[in-house]
């Protein structure tokens, strides 16, 4: 399975900072690498998105369920 596809595809739908167009399908690839590294690692991944969120980005523009919900996405994949 390509995870990075189906990673990009998952924070593509999350979407937290509502960018629009062709813009979107590169927007959060710089995530990917670390989120499957987090995975494999067996590290708490809903820290990791919060921490992309709320201080990478910069602010928490999405819920704690949709956080949550990119988190339980990611982890179906493997």
């Amino acid at each position: 399975m390509d995870y990075y596809f189906s990673i990009n595809n998952i924070l593509k739908e999350w979407n937290p900072i509502g960018v629009k167009g062709i813009d979107l399908e590169h927007e959060y690839e710089r995530y990917i690498d670390e989120i499957i590294e987090c995975v494999k690692k067996d590290e708490n991944l809903l820290e990791l998105i919060e921490d992309i969120e709320g201080n990478r980005i910069g602010y928490f523009y999405s819920s704690p369920d949709a956080r949550l919900l990119v988190v339980n996405k990611v982890l179906k994949l493997v």
